[in-house]
């Protein structure tokens, strides 16, 4: 069984979003020089098939760029509710946030809590804005950390 940290939620790497931002760049910049380099020399057909081409790229490329933008906005909001959650399951526990783990990144219904050494199945209410915390046993106890 798989458990995720806080500090899991907490240090999420978008070093693809940053390097998907970089290119889209590079190949904008591509666009500008191939642009000018077309209206400098108008009869040479070499400059406008290479801005055709990287024109077509950089609409693929921003394409890519707004589906992960929208898939990055929607993993920061369920960091931001994970992390309150295991905030709130510390604070009613009374015990350090670093000794709470889950076992999904996002709230779901019927999720399994561990604190210290003991395992909890989270009940959620239909708008998930309260939950109950039942004992629960833990069949396999091989347990590997996502941290």
């Amino acid at each position: 069984m798989l458990f995720y940290h806080y500090s899991y939620f907490i240090n999420q790497n978008d070093f693809e979003f940053y390097f998907k931002i970089l290119l889209s760049l590079l190949v904008g910049s591509l666009i500008l020089i191939f642009f000018v380099q077309y209206l400098r020399h108008r009869s040479d057909s070499k400059y406008r098939d290479l801005l055709i081409i990287f024109v077509l790229v950089g609409v693929l490329l921003g394409g890519i760029q707004y589906t992960r933008v929208e898939q990055l906005n929607t993993a920061h909001s369920q960091q931001a509710q994970m992390t309150q959650f295991m905030k709130s399951i510390a604070q009613a526990q009374k015990v350090p946030v670093k000794s709470v783990s889950v076992n999904a990144t996002s709230l779901q219904q019927n999720m399994v809590v561990k604190v210290h050494q003991h395992y909890y199945q989270v009940v959620f209410d239909n708008n998930f804005t309260s939950y109950q915390l039942k004992k629960a046993q833990v069949i396999n106890p091989k347990i590997t950390y996502q941290q």
